[in-house]
């Protein structure tokens, strides 16, 4: 049995591949109406740019039999601008599981970095993409953990055993102390002015005067923010705008799910303004009903140790697809910028870096 791939642009593929992954129920969804939903904004949002979708067919019949998207994604560090990939929805046909065709499919992702269209690529896979992609030469980064500051544990302890609630003062006020001493001596630079964004306000607003950043980070346009944080089918999150007293100037910006139980997806600042763990934190005490911060990153990234020096507490995710998807990374050693793409260290990962 012989197979063909074929890099081919998404929207001439939509109906065949939106078919091929309801008939293997393969996303999360009751009808094939869902499934278009999830893909016309899967192939909107995620890419930062147009996307790119590679599949595979038997070359006697036609049928497909495994796909890959690639979404485009632009990160900076310092004056450096640099063009990330994203694979997703990697897919074989379960008949054709234990064939080459995953495998292949994910050496193309790799042949865009070889070819210079990419600086590096960035995946998230479940454990078997991700043992794929380590064979490929890609470098293990791990899966992220979480970073947890309580603010309020009364909610929790009264959900959990309403007698507990009358030690949830020792609780929050032990947390307290523990966020003091661990911020103990540090310059925290926080605007005056937290305000949550719609939509419309947030792409009118102006990052150019943002310092250049000293790790790399995600530096996507305006555009690409409110398509992937607030415009999911199924799914709520807010958008916070931190600014200066004086200006309307956009210091920074966090992105989080609605519930008191806060976990952010994304955080970007002006590093000569204010930091992340403080821009979160600015956030928290905007939202008075915050009972529990939750950040995820990689635990190995300064971003992570940052959090930790602001008083977070380093846990492994309890979320059953954080602790099973496990990211990657590959680039090329003859990169102009390969010192900064072989120190993922530097690398200011978040939740909403996946394809997902």
């Amino acid at each position: 049995m012989s197979f063909e791939f074929k890099r081919v642009d998404p929207q001439t593929v939509r109906e065949e591949v939106v078919n091929f992954f309801w008939q293997q129920r393969h996303w999360p969804g009751d009808t094939i109406d869902d499934y278009y939903k999830m893909w016309d904004w899967r192939y909107r949002a995620l890419s930062d740019g147009p996307p790119l979708v590679y599949i595979a067919k038997v070359k006697d019949t036609s049928e497909l039999v495994g796909h890959i998207g690639i979404y485009r994604r632009n990160f900076r560090c310092g004056d450096v601008d640099l063009k990330f990939c994203v694979p997703g929805n990697l897919f074989v046909h379960p008949d054709w599981q234990k064939n080459i065709i995953g495998a292949r499919l994910a050496m193309f992702v790799r042949t865009l970095v070889e070819s210079r269209e990419f600086d590096a690529v960035l995946a998230f896979g479940n454990p078997n993409a991700n043992t794929m992609f380590l064979r490929l030469g890609f470098t293990e980064l791990g899966a992220m953990h979480t970073y947890v500051d309580v603010r309020d544990a009364g909610p929790l302890l009264r959900r959990r055993l309403g007698a507990l609630t009358v030690v949830a003062p020792l609780i929050n006020a032990s947390f307290a102390v523990h966020r003091g001493w661990s911020r103990r001596g540090g310059a925290h630079r926080t605007p005056a002015r937290v305000r949550r964004l719609t939509a419309d306000e947030f792409l009118l607003l102006d990052r150019s005067h943002w310092a250049p950043p000293s790790r790399l980070v995600s530096w996507d346009s305006n555009q690409y923010v409110v398509e992937r944080y607030l415009r999911e089918p199924d799914a709520e999150r807010h958008l916070y705008g931190l600014f200066k007293s004086n200006s309307s100037l956009l210091e920074g910006f966090v992105v989080t799910e609605p519930t008191s139980r806060l976990k952010v997806w994304d955080c970007q600042t002006n590093s000569a303004t204010i930091s992340p763990p403080d821009a979160i934190n600015a956030v928290v005490e905007h939202r008075e009903d915050a009972e529990t911060v939750l950040v995820p990153t990689l635990p190995q990234s300064d971003l992570a140790q940052d959090f930790v020096r602001a008083g977070f507490f380093d846990r492994r995710s309890v979320d059953s697809t954080e602790t099973t998807t496990f990211l990657s990374a590959y680039s090329s050693r003859n990169n102009t910028h390969a010192d900064i793409l072989g120190n993922q260290r530097r690398w200011n990962i978040w939740l909403g870096s996946r394809h997902y």
